[in-house]
C-alpha cells in the first residue's frame, strides 16, 4: 500500500510539471494572442507538443480505450478527459499556420545553441546542413555529428548527420532531425462496464508514440569568383526536407519542403574575416498533408502551410596572434517572429578550448532576451581529422534551464 502510495504521488507531481510546461511553453512570450481564433490556434500548437505527456496521468487513473470504460469515469472528470481527448484528435487537423512545423525551429548542435542560435554566417561544420547548406561546401573532410537531449523532461530530441565532400568544392549531407514523446500508454478496465475503483483498476494494454521528424538532403558547392583583383569567395547551397508527423491513432503527416541558402566570406588568409550568410527556409510554402478527413465532404485533404522564413546573418573573426587565439562574432535575424535577434560570441583558444556565450530573442506580447553559454574541446590531427565535444546552456526562466552536448567526428 506504501509502494502504491509513493507510485501515486510520483505521478501527481509528474502531472503538475507537465501542466506547467502546458501553460508556460517557450512560444507564450512570443505569441500575441489577439483573438479568440487566434488563441484557440495557438493551444492547439501547445497542445501539439505537450498534451499528449500530460494524459500519461489520466490515463493510469481513468481509462481511455475502449470507449465504453471511458464513458464510466466520473462525471467531475469526464469534461477535462473528454476535452484532452477531442483535441489530441483534432489539433493535428488545426494546428496554426505561424507555428507548422515548429519544431524544425529548435536549432541543433551544441555549438551554434551555445551561440544564441546565430550560425547562418558561420555554418563551418557539418551542421551547415541545418543552419546554411552553403556552408557545407566549406567542408573538406567528412564529419558526422550526433546530439541528444530531452525538453520538459518527456520529449526525446535527437539530431544525426553525415557529410560527404564531392569533389574539392562541394560536400553532399543526410540530416535527421526528430522530437517526440515515446511510450506513452493505453490503457483499460479490467471491467468496462464499471465504474473505477481500487478492485477496477486500469491496466496498460498498449503504448503509442507522437514524433515529429525532418530528413534533410543537403547539398553546398564553392563558386568563388574573381571581382578585378579581388577574390569573392562565394558559396551556394540547398536542402529538401522530407517531414513525417505521427500523433495518437495512427494519425500522420506528410510533406516536403526546401531551404536555400548563400554564404559570401572575405579571404581566409587574412587575420580578420567577413562572413554574410542568407537562407531562405521552406521558400515554397512547405505544405503537411494529414491523413484525417476533412469536415465536410467534397473538402480537400486537412493540410497545415509551414511560413517561410528569411534568415540573415553577419559574422565577425579576428586573430589575435600573440594570445594564439581566435574571436569570432555573430549576429542573425528571422524573419518568420518579426525578426528576432540572434547575438552569439566565440573564443578559441589555440584551436582546442573553445567558449562561447549568446542571446536569444524572442517576441510575443513581450520581448524577452534568453542567455544562452556553451564551451567546447577540439582535437584535430596533422591528417585533417578531428573529434570535438561541445556543451551549450539554455536559459529560460519559466520553463528551467536545459542542457545541450553534441559529439562531432571529421576523417
Amino acid at each position: 500500500m506504501m509502494q502504491r502510495k509513493r507510485e501515486n504521488e510520483k505521478t501527481r507531481r509528474r502531472v503538475d510539471f507537465n501542466i506547467k510546461v502546458l501553460r508556460r511553453k517557450s512560444r507564450v512570450a512570443r505569441t500575441p494572442i489577439e483573438s479568440e481564433g487566434a488563441r484557440k490556434n495557438f493551444y492547439y500548437f501547445l497542445l501539439r507538443l505537450r498534451v499528449l505527456a500530460s494524459l500519461r496521468f489520466f490515463f493510469y487513473r481513468f481509462p481511455v480505450f475502449p470507449f465504453s470504460g471511458f464513458l464510466t469515469c466520473p462525471l467531475v472528470h469526464l469534461p477535462t478527459l473528454c476535452i484532452l481527448v477531442v483535441l489530441c484528435c483534432h489539433t493535428v487537423a488545426h494546428a496554426a499556420e505561424k507555428y507548422a512545423g515548429d519544431f524544425l525551429t529548435l536549432g541543433v548542435g551544441a555549438r551554434p545553441l551555445g551561440m544564441g542560435g546565430s550560425f547562418a554566417a558561420i555554418a563551418d561544420d557539418s551542421t551547415a546542413a541545418y543552419w546554411n547548406p552553403a556552408g557545407l561546401g566549406r567542408l573538406r573532410h567528412s564529419e558526422v555529428a550526433f546530439m541528444h537531449s530531452s525538453l520538459g523532461e518527456l520529449d526525446s530530441y535527437d539530431f544525426v548527420n553525415y557529410v560527404q565532400p564531392i569533389g574539392r568544392a562541394a560536400a553532399l549531407g543526410l540530416s535527421w532531425l526528430r522530437v517526440g514523446i515515446d511510450d506513452i500508454p493505453i490503457t483499460t478496465l479490467p471491467r468496462p462496464g464499471n465504474p473505477v475503483s481500487p478492485a477496477n483498476r486500469p491496466r496498460q494494454v498498449g503504448t503509442f508514440s507522437s514524433t515529429d521528424n525532418a530528413f534533410f538532403l543537403s547539398y553546398g558547392k564553392k563558386v568563388g569568383f574573381n571581382l578585378g583583383s579581388k577574390r569573392l569567395n562565394m558559396f551556394l547551397g540547398g536542402s529538401t526536407k522530407l517531414i513525417y508527423i505521427t500523433a495518437l491513432g495512427n494519425t500522420n503527416a506528410l510533406g516536403v519542403g526546401g531551404d536555400m541558402g548563400l554564404l559570401w566570406t572575405t579571404p581566409t588568409e587574412r587575420s580578420r574575416q567577413l562572413s554574410i550568410g542568407i537562407v531562405a527556409q521552406d521558400f515554397f510554402r512547405t505544405k503537411l498533408y494529414w491523413n484525417t478527413p476533412p469536415e465536410n465532404p467534397g473538402e480537400a485533404s486537412n493540410a497545415d502551410t509551414i511560413e517561410p522564413n528569411l534568415k540573415i546573418g553577419f559574422s565577425y573573426r579576428q586573430s589575435i596572434k600573440p594570445l594564439n587565439s581566435d574571436l569570432l562574432l555573430t549576429v542573425d535575424t528571422d524573419s518568420l517572429y518579426s525578426f528576432e535577434m540572434h547575438y552569439g560570441a566565440e573564443y578559441i583558444f589555440a584551436e582546442l578550448l573553445s567558449l562561447r556565450i549568446g542571446i536569444q530573442e524572442r517576441k510575443g506580447i513581450n520581448t524577452i532576451r534568453l542567455m544562452t553559454a556553451g564551451a567546447g574541446l577540439r582535437l584535430s590531427f596533422l591528417s585533417g581529422a578531428a573529434f570535438s565535444v561541445d556543451y551549450a546552456f539554455l536559459n529560460n526562466s519559466e520553463l528551467g534551464n536545459s542542457n545541450r552536448i553534441s559529439l562531432m567526428t571529421r576523417f
